[in-house]
């Protein structure tokens, strides 16, 4: 019996050996129970990182002003892209197979850069709202109001054209009312559309600039820094339309040119390289790096110079002269914009290493190796503290 009393003693000093008490002067402790046992597999990795990566790219409106700019664009983009297609589609079906060339092919051109603006706005839409840049808002506002004007001088040149197509006797007159009230409603569905997106972005101003305060704080520099970054990303995409659009045109006008079809067409992906690598060194703060980029611009801003110069040197080229009034006013934005992305990039450069990079990384969802150190010792707090 006393053996058995001793062993009984012995297990139960054993048990209460393996539990500690649940509070001390010096802090607080856990019972061991509640630890995992020693072979359950402990993850790499923090499961919230990977999740908090997966919504910083996939963006869902969350506020009502947000919303209300990203549907107001998404219904603008439905329905004016839907008529465009639709008179694009038309014309061309209606037109005989010899003239459609040298008679339709500067209004197809048209039509198409239009319907690809209004497509492209989307996209920088989504991205502007998803980053939070608020000069990309106020960009994308000014471009809806060129797309407005667009719209408006486009009723006469599509009159013109299908007129030109009536005499010439590729068309019927009959067609002249075909497209008429559909042209009238694209201007009034852009205008009502801008109208809705200045007033947005002027609220969402205020929502973002609230944002940008409780993740940089009330540093001025470092928000004068943060602004100008903003600016130079949203260049960079403006830039690449106006490039595009620009080279377009000039290449279906000189498609039977061989030489300089050839530079032209190089000059599109020759932008696409520059603007991304701008992009790049700028978030990674690389300043050497930069001059590749400011390269490209600058070979880019050349070649379209030299695009405004073959233009007005052939005066007597049909071909040039149908593009001549859009190809100018593409190509002057593009050269301006170019420029004004350069000045910002000299900018961007003169805050490199004064702390603008940790910013950066924090507005694109990661997550730097302090921060994961701070979280990962403030939820160690949380379990339990050690004497």
């Amino acid at each position: 019996m006393a053996s058995k009393a001793t062993s009984n003693s012995g297990r139960r000093n054993n048990q209460s050996s393996l539990i500690l008490p649940l509070s001390h002067k010096n802090g607080t402790y856990i019972e061991l129970s509640e630890l995992s046992e020693p072979g359950t597999p402990i993850p790499d990795k923090d499961p919230c990182i990977s999740h908090e990566k997966f919504h910083s790219w996939l963006y869902f409106p969350n506020t009502l002003w947000t919303r209300t700019f990203l549907i107001t664009v998404i219904l603008e983009t439905i329905v004016a892209v839907a008529i465009e297609t639709w008179i694009f589609i038309s014309i061309s079906d209606r037109i005989p197979q010899d003239g459609k060339i040298d008679a339709s092919s500067p209004l197809q051109s048209f039509l198409g850069l239009y319907i690809f603006a209004l497509l492209y706005e989307l996209v920088l839409s989504y991205d502007a709202l998803r980053r939070q840049n608020t000069f990309q808002l106020l960009g994308l506002c000014i471009c809806n109001l060129g797309l407005l004007t667009y719209g408006i001088l486009q009723v006469s040149e599509v009159m013109d054209t299908v007129t030109s197509l009536a005499n010439d006797g590729a068309l019927s007159f009959d067609i002249l009312s075909l497209y008429q009230v559909e042209l009238m409603l694209i201007p009034i569905i852009l205008g009502a559309a801008t109208i809705i997106m200045t007033f947005v972005t002027w609220k969402l101003f205020a929502e973002f600039s609230w944002q940008i305060y409780k993740n940089i704080s009330a540093d001025l520099k470092m928000n004068r820094r943060y602004h100008v970054y903003q600016i130079f990303i949203a260049l960079l995409k403006f830039d690449f339309f106006f490039i595009f659009g620009s080279q377009l045109q000039f290449l279906l006008a000189l498609e039977h040119m061989g030489d300089e079809f050839i530079i032209n067409a190089a000059l599109v992906p020759i932008a696409i390289v520059g603007l991304c690598l701008a992009a790049h060194f700028c978030q990674k703060e690389k300043a050497k790096s930069m001059i590749i980029p400011v390269i490209c611009l600058c070979g880019i801003i050349a070649g379209i110079a030299e695009t405004l110069k073959t233009m007005y040197r052939s005066e007597g080229n049909d071909d040039l002269s149908s593009y001549r009034v859009s190809l100018f006013f593409f190509a002057s934005i593009a050269i301006f914009l170019i420029a004004c992305t350069l000045v910002n990039l000299l900018l961007c450069v003169f805050s490199f290493d004064k702390g603008l990079k940790d910013h950066i990384d924090q507005s694109r969802g990661k997550r730097t190796a302090v921060e994961s150190e701070n979280t990962e010792a403030q939820g160690s707090k949380l379990r339990f503290e050690l004497n």
